[in-house]
């Protein structure tokens, strides 16, 4: 399904899609406006988008930081001020969101015990996804077999341009076949990276799906890396937040 300002989508299982008895994710476009979220800064745009698309759900988000952190949780309470990078329940009222800007977003949902979630996975954060599904069998009984991967819209290695030191980080920490070399240049692909990490840690390949969406290539995403090409390179992040679009992901049932 697709809004004005939104897109959403399906789980997989085994290759086939989950419908009905399900939850679905979604995230938001560059159209929806800023989705940014730090505990001390207000957001109405983001909160009254959030609240239209939770349809009566609690709306649970933690401050990013760019780990490998994931909260288990039962109740927006215990999220109060904490950073981290993703968040997974079993409690159907809520739902979690994070936001990226050219980051993957990462979908869960493992439908033998409910637990469902989202995390935000930067080059920094590869693997999130593996702490996750560890986390909700220490905490919820899952079992890894069973877990549905969606691995949303996020930059590409058309685009994910990154120096030697990374690439050779990634080619020996996940697989050779996430980067690609073209003219001495290094391309990043974050989802063979995280699809590497996914099998290795015994995820069923059918269980997992990747947008081919590319956020730097295409118009309707923010992305940072394109919105934010022409300004000055020694500019600090900070004053880059106020040109790039920050999108809201989540999962809802």
């Amino acid at each position: 399904m697709n809004g004005v300002d939104f897109i959403t989508g399906q789980f997989y299982f085994h290759g086939k899609p989950l419908s009905g008895n399900a939850p679905c994710w979604g995230m938001s476009l560059k159209s929806a406006g800023n989705m940014s979220f730090r505990w001390n800064e207000l957001n109405s745009l983001r909160e009254k988008f959030l609240r239209e698309r939770a349809e009566g759900k609690q709306v649970c988000a933690v401050e990013l930081i760019h780990s490998h952190t994931v909260y288990a949780v039962d109740s927006v309470s215990e999220l109060n001020d904490l950073q981290g990078d993703g968040i997974i329940t079993q409690n159907r009222n809520l739902m979690p969101v994070v936001t990226v800007a050219d980051c993957m977003p990462i979908f869960l949902y493992e439908p033998v015990n409910g637990v469902f979630g989202t995390l935000h996975s930067g080059w920094k954060g590869t693997g999130i996804v593996c702490d996750a599904i560890v986390k909700a069998e220490q905490t919820f009984g899952c079992d890894r077999r069973n877990f549905c991967v969606v691995m949303g819209p996020h930059i590409h290695d058309c685009c994910y341009r990154i120096d030697e030191e990374r690439a050779q980080y990634f080619r020996v920490n996940f697989t050779p076949d996430c980067v690609k070399e073209k003219d001495g240049a290094f391309y990043l692909s974050l989802a063979q990276a995280n699809r590497h990490a996914l099998l290795e840690l015994g995820v069923c390949d059918d269980n997992i799906v990747c947008s081919t969406e590319c956020t730097c290539c295409s118009e309707r995403f923010g992305s940072f890396r394109r919105q934010t090409a022409g300004l000055p390179p020694d500019m600090s992040l900070e004053e880059k937040r106020q040109y790039f679009t920050v999108q809201a992901a989540w999962v809802r049932w």
